[in-house]
């Protein structure tokens, strides 16, 4: 044992997590919901984290798209800051609820798809939200999905997906859902260049295009993944 397990007091142990990330409509949120009742996992949507403070800050009538001032981050800072929000467990699924309320349609708005990743580039916020993020081990194994969960979130997490599909599939997948009017390159641009918490593929990620295959085609190869480094029958 190195002098720095001895000093900690216990070998290392990697949090019970398989992390999903890549950019919109990669196929993250069926994937990922599906693997976490295959394996009986809890399952849980950090971008849906970030679109209920984006929502939220949209029903205090805060500024949330670009561009924004310091001014305007720090409103959404201070209330974030001041309301009342927590994780709670629903049916296996883990979700972020405003005053006992989880908006499950709200979020899912063209208003709040344009705010989000405005949102979602403030450092203070990505700090807040990475640490709620990092409790959900309390809950017990997780499936958690977005941008960041294998590269910042759990960097140790024993199993990593990056989920790609080609930019032209992405856009139809996105019109078909109701966000015609999200164009995929830009989110893409805005999420892979900023400063805290930028999208990219770990080193040790298994990355895995399902451009031409079906949800049944990729889930087997992510379920074969999985098998091969947990040792699930």
């Amino acid at each position: 044992m190195s002098e720095l397990a001895e000093a900690a007091g216990a070998p290392l142990r990697l949090p019970q997590v398989i992390a999903v990330d890549g950019p919109s409509a990669s196929g993250k949120g069926t994937l990922s919901r599906r693997l976490a009742t295959e394996l009986g996992y809890v399952y849980v949507d950090s971008g849906a984290m970030y679109r209920t403070l984006a929502w939220w800050a949209i029903q205090k009538n805060l500024h949330c798209e670009k561009p924004m001032s310091p001014a305007d981050e720090e409103a959404i800072v201070g209330l974030m800051r001041r309301w009342k929000a927590e994780m709670r467990l629903v049916d296996g699924q883990a979700w972020l609820h405003v005053n006992g309320y989880f908006p499950a349609k709200e979020i899912r708005t063209d208003d709040v798809e344009r705010s989000v990743p405005v949102v979602a580039q403030i450092g203070k916020v990505r700090d807040w939200m990475v640490a709620r993020q990092r409790e959900c081990v309390h809950l017990g194994p997780l499936v958690m999905e977005g941008r960041d969960i294998g590269t910042e979130v759990f960097p140790l997490a024993p199993v990593k997906f990056f989920l790609e599909a080609d930019e032209g599939v992405r856009q139809a997948r996105m019109a078909e859902r109701g966000n015609a009017g999200s164009n995929a390159a830009v989110r893409d641009s805005m999420d892979t260049t900023r400063k805290q918490g930028a999208l990219y593929a770990a080193l040790d990620s298994i990355r895995v295009n399902n451009t031409g295959q079906t949800p049944d085609q990729t889930f087997a190869i992510l379920m074969g993944h999985v098998r091969a480094r947990l040792g699930t029958p």
